[in-house]
Formats: C-alpha cells, structure tokens, sequence
C-alpha cells in the first residue's frame, strides 16, 4: 500500500529543476501547514462570504477540493454532506488534512499532486470543482490555464467550477489594514507600476505569488469554456481594515458582512478585497 502511495506521489509531482517557482510555494505550505489552517481560524470575511456562495452554488453532492490546503473548505463542506476528496501540492497539507478529517469526525479523502496535473491520481467526475489556492501561486498564464483545464476534465457536464484569485490591490490593502508606514520598505514596489499599468502582477510576497487584475478574470475562464455565474470579492468591503473589522464585536461584524454581501458582486468594490471568487460553469456544448 505504501509503495503504491509513493509512486502515485512520484507521478504527481513535478521535478524541482523544471520548476523553481511550485517547489517554492510547495516548501512554504510544507513549513507553515499549521499556520494555513489557522487562517481562517475563528471569524473570517473570508470564509463567511465563501461558504455564502458555496451554500447558492452547489449542486449534487460530489466536490473536489483542488489545491484545498490543509481541507479548512474540505473539513466544512465533509460537514455539509459533500463526498469530499481533496488535493494538494504539500505534504504537509495534506498531512494535516487527514489530522483535520479525524479530528472533526468526517470522511475525506487526500492526494497529494500538482494541480496542473491530476493524471496521476485515479479521479471521475465531481458534481462541483475547487481551484481556491493553485490560482494565487501560478505565475505563468499558461500554468493558470493548465490547471484549470484539468479542473475542467474532472467537472461533470452540469457541474460547477469555483476559483479564487489575489486580487491586485492585495498587498496595498494588506499594508492599509496592518501598518500603513512600513509600506516605505517594502521590496516589490513594482506592484504600483503593475497597478498604474493596469496589469497583473507575479514575484515573492508571503511566497511565489500572482495578483490578478480583476478585468483580466472573466477573459480567462470564457476562453477555457466556461460561462460566468458569478464574480465576487471574498472579503467584501472590508480589506483595507479587515484585521480591526473582524476583532470587532458580533454587531459590527454582521453589519460589515451584510453590507459586504450586498456589494461584493459588485465590480467597483473589488479593489476593496484581497481575494476573488469566480463561480462558472462549463458553456453549452
């Protein structure tokens, strides 16, 4: 059995020489598995607002959980009901998913692969598809096509795709929210001349990272085949100061996260988010 897992792990991921930037995000999830699940830890806009759209979208009772971590979406929608497999590029993701899955009493199952290539793995069809992380880390446009694509072979035909992305505005609205004067040293200033540009962004910040430009999205996913059924900002409007907003009382926070829902759609207020949710489904064929 063992030997079997090895070589599933062996066939899924993909050499270091060839591809500098994934092992980069692979050792920083490896390292810091602990800290990604207590993310979102308590009361999040985050995960509040995700969970909203999971709970209007969803449909049949199958979901894969791409690049899902170590399974905070995949521990939730196990507890939902859902048949849950997830797949991650970390070890230690998925180590601590399956640590995660026992310890909240829910059936799962966990892979360890690269999401630009599932063949390795001996995956059908699910009901619904979670690209909530690959997104962020792929700096290559075609990377980002790869992996949605193999999304796609495993999204049954009226199934739906969810993908999140960090939007452009990310990392100024991280420094609004925690401490605007440290804006001064920061390193990759050439985000602003992508942001006065109007173009998305890729190097290091908390690791390999891409920031999207959010008129880049829609694009994207209609050139893959997919039709849009929604486009939101996963923390609303609260990104500039999300840290103050959810230690903020339970009265704060629901007015916050009301209004948050009513406008998140709503493409002007995107800058106002760290991340996006795309929701789509395949177009007719």
């Amino acid at each position: 059995m063992k030997i079997a897992i090895k070589k599933i792990i062996e066939k899924c991921m993909l050499k270091k020489d060839n591809n500098t930037d994934v092992e980069i995000v692979r050792e920083n999830y490896n390292k810091n598995a602990q800290l990604e699940w207590e993310r979102l830890e308590g009361f999040h806009f985050e995960f509040e607002i995700t969970k909203h759209y999971l709970k209007k979208y969803l449909r049949g009772k199958t979901v894969l959980d791409i690049g899902g971590g170590p399974g905070r979406y995949s521990v939730w929608l196990a507890q939902q009901g859902y048949d849950v497999t997830l797949v991650d590029l970390s070890e230690s993701n998925i180590k601590l998913a399956k640590q995660k899955f026992k310890e909240f009493g829910v059936q799962a199952k966990a892979h360890v692969c690269d999401a630009r290539d599932l063949s390795g793995l001996d995956l059908s069809t699910f009901d619904n598809v979670l690209i909530m992380g690959p997104l962020y880390h792929l700096s290559d446009v075609e990377d980002r096509k790869k992996c949605v694509l193999e999304a796609k072979k495993h999204l049954a035909k009226d199934g739906i795709l969810f993908a999140s992305f960090i939007t452009l505005t990310a990392g100024l609205n991280y420094y609004l929210d925690t401490a605007p004067e440290q804006l001064i040293y920061e390193p990759a200033m050439d985000l602003f001349d992508r942001m006065e540009r109007d173009e998305s962004w890729s190097g290091m910040a908390f690791t390999q990272a891409t920031f999207i430009n959010s008129v880049e999205v829609l694009p994207f996913f209609d050139e893959l085949g997919f039709e849009k059924l929604s486009l939101l900002g996963q923390e609303g409007l609260t990104g500039p100061r999300l840290t103050k907003i959810e230690n903020s009382d339970e009265e704060v926070r629901k007015t916050y996260l009301e209004i948050s829902l009513r406008v998140c759609e709503n493409p002007q207020y995107y800058a106002y988010s760290d991340h996006l949710l795309y929701v789509g489904k395949r177009k007719d064929e």
